[in-house]
C-alpha cells in the first residue's frame, strides 16, 4: 500500500512538468549555478549543492531513510559530485557505513534521481525521489523510496 501512495506524488510531478512544457516552454530545465536546494526526506534535511559551473551537484542526506520500524546508529555518508544532464536531470548515489570504531562497514546505499525546474514566476526547485537499499541480511524490509521537492535557498 505504501508504494501506491508514493506513485501519486510522482505522477503529479510528471504531469506538472509536462503541462509547463506544453504551455509554451515557460520552464527552465537547468539548475541555478552555485545554488543550494533544500528539502525534507523522511524527516531529514536533504541538500543538493550545484557547482558554480552548473555541471555537477553533490547531494547530502544525514542518514539513510529506513522504511521500517527500528532505530539506527551513527552513520558516515560518502558521496561524489554527480553530472547534471543538459535537460536538468541528476542521479547521485550516497553510501552509508557505520561510524562505530575505526572499521567502517557499508550498510546502505541511497540513490537520488530527479530534475531541476524553474517555472515562470516561481522559486527554482529540484523534484526527485530517494531510494534506499540496505545491505544486511534481513534488512530488505527497510528498503523503499519517497518523492520530495527541494527549493533553492
Amino acid at each position: 500500500m505504501r508504494t501506491h501512495l508514493r506513485v501519486v506524488p510522482l505522477a503529479a510531478i510528471a504531469l506538472t512538468a509536462t503541462a509547463a512544457v506544453a504551455l509554451g516552454g515557460n520552464v527552465k530545465l537547468t539548475p541555478v549555478k552555485g545554488a543550494t536546494y533544500s528539502g525534507v526526506v523522511h524527516d531529514e534535511t536533504i541538500t543538493v549543492k550545484v557547482a558554480k559551473n552548473g555541471k555537477t551537484a553533490t547531494v547530502s542526506l544525514p542518514g539513510a531513510p529506513g522504511f521500517c520500524q527500528g532505530g539506527s546508529g551513527p552513520e558516515k555518508q560518502s558521496s561524489k559530485a554527480a553530472a547534471i544532464s543538459k535537460g536538468g536531470g541528476l542521479t547521485a548515489t550516497i553510501s552509508y557505513s557505520s561510524a562505530i570504531g575505526s572499521d567502517h562497514k557499508a550498510f546502505a546505499t541511497v540513490t537520488v534521481k530527479g530534475n531541476f525546474y524553474t517555472f515562470a514566476g516561481s522559486q527554482p526547485v529540484f523534484q526527485g525521489t530517494v531510494k534506499s537499499s540496505f545491505v544486511a541480511a534481513g534488512s530488505k524490509s527497510c528498503d523503499g523510496q519517497e518523492s520530495f521537492e527541494a527549493t533553492k535557498g
